[in-house]
């Protein structure tokens, strides 16, 4: 993995949790929840079984421990360069491209999203109070754009829905159907992605 992976350390020597989380991140990517056991991370990981329930109770809790790490990890490339209290479509594109720029450059993170969000423990990882808290501000980001009446008067997930999301579905359709846009069509891309929730 490159230097804006995500998931690994940036220390020389990983410590065991660290490598834990980057074992699991790989497995969930590469097999799916069905495919993450204990196990199969220690293996990865290159640890014992029991060292990995020093840190975890159980699989459930791997896998909450893990979605918080790989958000808190990936929440800076989103917001690197981003200066939410201007709403404007100058800092909309950054955030558009940051976000691009971690499913181009991270393979799993992707198949990682999709496997969270179809999870059942999807709904509930969602409301962990240091996830909210962590994209706070890209919420108010939002929120400022409806006040001043710049965005389309809807529920601020729904906006980020039809103009952020999209990356994502982008980036899968992109694999499915191996197509590569140039420039000048992610650009065309991000300001369509911009007009559909800026108001009439």
């Amino acid at each position: 993995m490159n230097e804006r992976s995500f998931s690994r350390c940036d220390h020389p020597v990983m410590n065991k949790k660290e490598r834990i989380f980057d074992a699991a991140h790989e497995v969930l990517g590469e097999q799916g929840f069905h495919g993450l056991s204990i196990a199969v991370v220690a293996k990865k990981a290159r640890v014992a079984a029991g060292t990995i329930y020093r840190y975890f109770s159980d699989k459930d809790d791997l896998i909450r421990q893990l979605y918080r790490h790989t958000i808190l990890q990936c929440h800076p490339l989103v917001m690197e360069g981003v200066q939410t209290e201007e709403v404007s479509f100058e800092q909309f594109r950054r955030l558009w491209l940051n976000i691009h720029a971690i499913f181009v450059d991270e393979p799993n993170a992707l198949k990682c999203k999709l496997q969270y969000e179809t999870s059942p423990l999807g709904a509930e990882l969602e409301q962990d109070p240091v996830i909210k808290a962590a994209w706070a501000p890209l919420d108010r980001f939002f929120e400022r754009g409806l006040e001043q009446g710049l965005f389309i008067d809807l529920p601020v997930r729904v906006l980020q829905v039809l103009s952020l999301d999209c990356v994502a579905n982008m980036a899968l359709q992109s694999q499915v159907h191996q197509f590569e846009l140039t420039q000048d069509q992610l650009e065309a891309v991000i300001r369509a992605c911009w007009r559909a929730i800026l108001t009439p």
